[in-house]
């Protein structure tokens, strides 16, 4: 009886290190809930409209339609490197498009309001786009970087 006390004991906190554990390895966003929704202000009263050919959007796993043209609302980055778009498709879906500092390279990133990466997308000049693991290290620290390049922009221009 008082062995199986003590098992229980131990499974409570071992439960409850696990539990702290699992809690502190979440990073927060880069980009807070309160940014978004500036961003979301600034992309329904200030957004420029466009319009991101086919197969985008089925790319982008946003349409299941190859000849879809994936209509958008954006905002950029004072330095015209990253857009922050919502989807015309489905207001609640969100593309981040970062343009690399050669030109020619590009990463799409789909998320939602709660921020979450759902898919990723490489394009190199007149290549085929490339979908990316979501889950990649180097995937998630791209799209890490974009939010808090989003976040630092919305800071400069209060």
């Amino acid at each position: 009886m008082l062995a199986r006390i003590k098992w229980q004991i131990a499974g409570a906190l071992l439960a409850a290190l696990m539990t702290g554990f699992i809690a502190s390895a979440e990073e927060a966003s880069p980009l807070s809930s309160a940014d978004l929704k500036q961003l979301l202000t600034y992309v329904d009263t200030i957004g420029a409209k466009q319009t991101f050919p086919p197969p985008t959007a089925q790319n982008l796993g946003l349409s299941q339609d190859a000849n879809q043209d994936l209509p958008v609302v954006s905002v950029v980055t004072s330095d015209h490197r990253i857009y922050f778009c919502r989807s015309g498709l489905d207001a609640s879906d969100f593309i981040i498009w970062v343009i690399g500092s050669d030109q020619k390279t590009s990463s799409m990133f789909v998320t939602h309001q709660d921020l979450k990466l759902v898919r990723a997308l490489y394009m190199h000049a007149e290549a085929i786009p490339q979908l990316r693991n979501v889950n990649a290290d180097e995937v998630v620290a791209d799209y890490k970087m974009a939010l808090a390049a989003l976040a630092q922009d919305l800071r400069n221009t209060k």
